[in-house]
């Protein structure tokens, strides 16, 4: 099995390859850890216009800031569809560990953008599930309109083969604030028995396996070291680092049929 990406107490490549973390390599983890996020981590390949964040505004619509997260809880709770799809879930899953390490990505022939979204969009091709109708190969906010218009967003209950939304990862828009929803997309490959849940995502020019932890979203470890949350923004200034379990925004799970084409939503709680 693949080792998780960035384990707890190792830097990143960036720092050199299995290097130690503490003492004066305590500022190169907490400073060069994903620090390639702010190029090459989910950068859109061109400019493009932000649409609202779905969760910025408030039922006053009184326009939240994009830190609204925790502003509407119960609009992140819909029911998980009851498709019967179950081994399609589990080969997008299956797809997603099979990428680990992989450079490019080429379905079919086709080579797909190597982003965050790109990346998803390709393990869910190589799985036989096309992510959208017209083909395109869809950014993160695409993904997480078209998942709530055409399937199911909750802070819970994650199922393999889900899409896995943050926030805040990198400054998408350039201008050194923390107020970039939507900015990374991953894809859940398990859940484990202590609720941490075990994801693929791209990051630092690499597809790797990482972990979030909602219960305990500020620690890095458990008491016996294992690892809960993977650091996913670099720090910057005065603003520290921050977790997979802090940026977490959603879980996604597109209705699909036991064929692995896309279906109806029909839920269960």
């Amino acid at each position: 099995m693949m080792p998780d990406g960035n384990e707890p107490g190792r830097a990143s490549d960036a720092c050199g390859r299995g290097r130690s973390t503490r003492a004066p390599a305590l500022a190169c983890a907490l400073g060069m850890l994903l620090a390639t996020w702010a190029s090459t981590g989910c950068a859109p390949v061109a400019a493009r216009s932000r649409p609202l964040h779905p969760l910025a505004l408030r039922e006053d619509d009184d326009r939240a800031p994009a830190s609204a997260r925790a502003a509407r809880p119960g609009l992140l709770d819909d029911a998980v569809p009851d498709d019967d799809a179950d081994d399609v879930r589990a080969r997008i899953a299956a797809a997603a560990a099979a990428a680990i390490g992989e450079r490019p990505l080429v379905v079919g022939g086709r080579r797909y953008r190597f982003d965050c979204s790109g990346v998803a969009a390709a393990i869910y091709a190589r799985a036989g599930v096309p992510l959208l109708d017209d083909g395109r190969v869809p950014d993160t906010k695409a993904l997480f309109a078209w998942v709530q218009k055409n399937g199911s967003l909750r802070r819970q209950n994650p199922l393999p083969g889900d899409l896995v939304f943050f926030d805040d990862t990198w400054d998408e828009n350039g201008n050194g604030r923390v107020d970039d929803p939507l900015s990374h997309v991953g894809i859940v490959e398990r859940a484990l028995e202590d609720g941490t849940v075990v994801f693929v995502q791209r990051a630092g020019g690499r597809v790797i396996r990482s972990r979030l932890n909602l219960a305990r979203p500020h620690a890095r470890v458990d008491e016996r070291g294992q690892s809960l949350n993977h650091w996913l923004r670099a720090a910057h200034g005065a603003r520290p680092a921050k977790t997979t379990g802090e940026l977490f925004v959603a879980y996604g799970t597109l209705a699909l049929t036991p064929q692995g084409t896309r279906a109806g939503v029909l839920a269960r709680r």
